[in-house]
């Protein structure tokens, strides 16, 4: 990924992050799904709104191009500077800069030839649940590549076919704007994931699990890069598509390294508006602890990746997740799976990315059949995992032992659409999950070290009242405490960004969790100095900075060639509060930064300037 960079004259793209959120508690006591996701958006942009009101007026001040988001509480900046960031950081109202990250679908491979009912289709015996129901009435929607919304097994389904022609607003969304206004795809990717959820041509190509279901789709990957703007955006969109409502399913097959928090709040508010998170593994087994992220989150719904004879892939991603918790949490079919790609005609492709469409086909067909399920993700969730084909293996990852279900392999098993719709048919009042608040502190709360902060929360179940006292708290997935109130110590050497997590489960596994993010911060440490300017006369190269700390010793001045592959030296030093250095460095190019330096340690480097010394 690109990070923020320190020469003066290049410019990344970064979020702002804040640190208000809304209490979206009261979403689950609403039973129709377009109010339910009504009230998730209105809470998330009215927070948006009040809190992001300062910084939005700053920037728009400095004539700085930026998207303002409320899926999560962030400003996008797509040109920034290290000096901007560093400005934004100091204000009270933002708790973080953060870099944009690039996520990626894997290649796709292979061909096939028609089968008429698919082998991964009667695999699961999701052809065995179509007398009962085909998915009608549910959406399904992914983030992806995008879709050949005319394709021959899609067009019927598209939510946007009119019948007389095709209306694309509310149905598509495309922020990377390869496509436009009118859905396209550039890499198959999205075409194919979408077929094996939905596809049927009614002329034998039957490929999708839940072909009596409708699709919308939002191009989150330019093509085979998904950048982090736009995957959030697409976040966004689904719990707001406008058009006929959200969807009740969206898939995500693609994925980036493990233990990355990064997407977890969009995932966390889907599960809040009632929409089903299906994600892939990720491609990096038979190793453990290859789960790749979002799929490794514990509100995540994370499919590997099985053959024809119910063996586990060896790209498949093992766990156990970052979180601590076992993934993934099912396995399906995910070689050779023969589906729709562009050009209006189908190829088998290979990939937990094949797999995830499973498990999200097999959801929409729970909810069709059994409408009380609808918005219960974790309610979902459990039916799909609750009645996997068992599968054992002699693999040990995170110290399971062999033969040990669920495991971090297949997780509980194959999946089973018509063992989950059955069972879904014959308990037609699900269990609802427990929900978990952390009371305090605020998320992106500050703390100067060394310090013991002290945490609240509570947990309700609808069954089976409080249970604060089975609350289980984690700091970076480390535990540290149970129950309604936890403390922990933090020394110096603990300061940057803490992610805690408060989790409980209720007595039928379904599980809730609330996370916050804290910084600690090492108030010794001098803050960097800022506004480093250079001008050169007569072979000398005059200095100047702005000074942001009041307990600094002094100043460092460092110097290397502008070009090549060189080390930054201290080329010289001034006492406290100094803000000028001359130096002669002979004929060059040069580059200079400053730090602000004291008994306790160096700061972070001011902005980097260049200039030619003749």
């Amino acid at each position: 990924m690109v990070r923020l960079a320190q020469d003066e004259d290049v410019k990344v793209p970064f979020f702002i992050v804040f640190g208000d959120r809304p209490d979206l508690t009261p979403a689950r006591g609403i039973v129709n799904r377009q109010a339910r996701a009504q009230f998730v958006s209105q809470a998330l942009q009215a927070t948006a709104n009040r809190s992001q009101a300062g910084v939005r007026g700053y920037l728009q001040g400095r004539k700085v191009n930026f998207i303002a988001f409320w899926i999560e509480n962030k400003i996008y900046v797509q040109e920034g500077t290290l000096d901007l960031a560093r400005a934004l950081s100091q204000r009270p109202d933002v708790v973080a800069i953060q870099p944009e990250e690039i996520f990626s679908v894997p290649p796709q491979q292979g061909s096939g030839s028609i089968q008429s009912v698919e082998w991964n289709i009667s695999k699961i015996r999701a052809d065995q649940v179509w007398p009962t129901t085909k998915g009608a009435g549910i959406v399904v929607a992914n983030i992806d590549t995008g879709v050949q919304y005319n394709h021959p097994a899609l067009v019927t389904q598209y939510r946007g076919n009119t019948g007389s022609g095709f209306s694309h607003s509310g149905n598509w969304f495309d922020p990377t704007g390869v496509c436009g206004t009118t859905p396209c795809d550039n890499n198959n990717h999205g075409t194919h994931t979408m077929g094996t959820m939905v596809g049927d041509d009614g002329l034998g190509n039957q490929v999708g699990i839940a072909p009596g279901a409708k699709w919308i789709a939002c191009k989150g990957c330019e093509s085979g890069n998904c950048s982090g703007s736009f995957l959030i955006s697409c976040a966004q969109w689904i719990v707001s598509p406008g058009g006929g409502g959200p969807p009740n399913v969206v898939n995500n097959s693609w994925s980036g390294g493990s233990g990355n928090t990064w997407y977890q709040s969009y995932v966390q508010n889907w599960t809040a508006a009632g929409i089903f998170p299906a994600f892939a593994a990720a491609n990096s087994g038979p190793g453990c602890n290859t789960v790749g992220s979002p799929g490794d989150y514990p509100q995540s719904f994370a499919s590997g990746a099985t053959d024809s004879s119910d063996a586990i892939a060896s790209f498949s991603s093992r766990g156990p997740s970052s979180f601590g918790v076992i993934k993934p949490d099912v396995s399906a079919p995910g070689v050779n799976i023969r589906s729709s790609i562009t050009g209006s005609t189908y190829a088998n492709f290979s990939g937990t990315s094949m797999a995830s469409p499973h498990s999200a086909g097999t959801a929409a067909l729970i909810v069709s059949a059994a409408p009380a399920y609808a918005g219960n993700v974790t309610g979902v969730m459990k039916l799909i995992r609750d009645t996997a084909v068992p599968i054992s293996t002699a693999e040990t990852c995170g110290g399971l032992l062999p033969g040990a279900i669920p495991n971090n392999t297949y997780g509980t098993g194959r999946i089973d659409a018509l063992a989950a719709v059955t069972k879904a048919l014959s308990t037609p009042l699900p269990n609802q999950p427990p929900v978990v608040t952390i009371s305090s502190p605020a998320n992106g709360s500050s703390f100067n070290c060394p310090v013991v902060v002290s945490f609240t929360g509570t947990a309700n179940d609808p069954e089976q009242g409080s249970l604060t006292s089975s609350i289980v708290w984690k700091d970076n997935n480390a535990n540290f405490g149970t129950g309604g109130s936890a403390s922990k110590s933090y020394a110096c050497t603990d300061a940057g960004n803490h992610s805690i997590v408060a989790s409980a489960a209720d007595n039928a596994a379904l599980t809730d969790t609330d996370a916050i993010t804290i910084s600690i911060v090492n108030s010794n440490i001098p803050a960097a100095p800022s506004n480093l300017a250079a001008t050169a006369s007569a072979g000398k190269v005059t200095l100047t900075w702005k000074d942001n700390s009041s307990n600094e010793s002094g100043f460092k001045v460092q110097r290397k060639p502008k070009t090549g592959n060189n080390a930054w030296t201290t080329v010289g030093s001034v006492s406290a509060s100094v803000v000028t250095y001359v130096d002669s460095p002979g004929k060059g190019f040069f580059s200079y930064r400053v730090l602000a330096t004291n008994a306790s340690a160096d700061s972070a480097s001011s902005n980097v300037v260049s200039i030619k010394v003749n």
